[in-house]
């Protein structure tokens, strides 16, 4: 039988980035984390922690800390139905969220679950590309991502579909594209990329080019934030999200270099197929949001 203990400590080094801080969430010293791996990697007779920086769990570790996290919904679901749970104890939900959702739709379509219920989200930020395979190693228990096809174990639900503009300021535009948004003007003009795995303006580029590969001076800037200042800004021109600049784009600030090139993403959901009342409700705000905003 597993010992909770010891899954609690395997879960707080991984999450928590290391041995030292794992010590400070648990309130233990740090002797005594690595005590407690040390014995459930005997007891279970393989290693569960590849001693990194930080510190990564193998495939054994990763389906014990997935085991951990279903075993905390179960619980919380089985002490909310019994009222067992006076004191209002928060549970931590880890969640994979890109960043141009979470910088916009994303938490206005949970403020009422969050409120109602005592959750926590522990948010993992990557690429809307890349999140499924956090969901896939069970780092997280749902994600946002742009993979249609559910991960082994977990159900997938649409949410929207939005279009990714190719954007500048008119002034940007004169000055790098008076002879048009050709090859030999993409060579020469600095582009905005959110970080190296961002595809959006390879898929802009590919669609507008077909077969050629062509290369252009990149400002990588890993913010949604300061992505678009970078535009407004006239260093860059970039591929934002529609809804992201509808204020801008009315105002003829940003306008929109190459429609033909617009890039439409469609957002999934993705979690665990564990029938537990916080993940249904997870899901059910989610796909709801969309289904009156959208």
């Amino acid at each position: 039988m597993l010992d909770n203990i010891f899954l609690e400590a395997l879960a707080a080094v991984i999450e928590e980035g290391g041995f030292d801080k794992a010590a400070l969430k648990l309130n233990i010293s740090q002797s005594a984390v690595s005590q407690r791996i040390r014995n459930f990697e005997e007891q279970l007779g393989r290693v569960l922690v590849v001693r990194a920086t930080p510190p990564e769990p193998t495939e054994d570790g990763r389906k014990l800390i997935k085991h951990l996290h279903t075993i905390r919904l179960m619980e919380h679901d089985l002490n909310d139905s019994m009222g067992l749970n006076p004191s209002g104890e928060f549970v931590t939900l880890p969640v994979g969220v890109n960043a141009d959702s979470l910088a916009t739709w994303f938490l206005d379509a949970l403020d009422g679950f969050l409120k109602e219920h005592n959750v926590l989200l522990d948010l993992y930020v990557d690429d809307e590309n890349r999140t499924h395979e956090m969901l896939a190693r069970g780092e997280v228990v749902g994600c946002i991502g742009t993979v249609s096809k559910p991960v082994k174990g977990c159900r997938s639900d649409y949410l929207a579909t939005f279009d990714y503009l190719c954007l500048s300021t008119p002034d940007f535009y004169k000055r790098w594209f008076k002879d048009g948004f050709n090859r030999e003007s993409v060579a020469k003009a600095p582009a905005a990329v959110f970080n190296r795995k961002d595809e959006t303006q390879s898929q802009m580029l590919e669609k507008l080019f077909p077969g050629d590969s062509v290369a252009h001076p990149i400002f990588y800037i890993p913010s949604t934030e300061s992505f678009v200042d970078i535009i407004c800004r006239e260093l860059a021109y970039g591929m934002v999200p529609e809804f992201q600049v509808e204020e801008e784009l009315k105002s003829g600030q940003l306008i929109e270099v190459a429609p033909q090139g617009r890039v439409p993403v469609s957002l999934y959901w993705h979690s665990w197929n564990v029938e537990t009342k916080l993940l249904e409700g997870l899901r059910r705000e989610l796909v709801g949001y969309f289904n009156k905003n959208v």
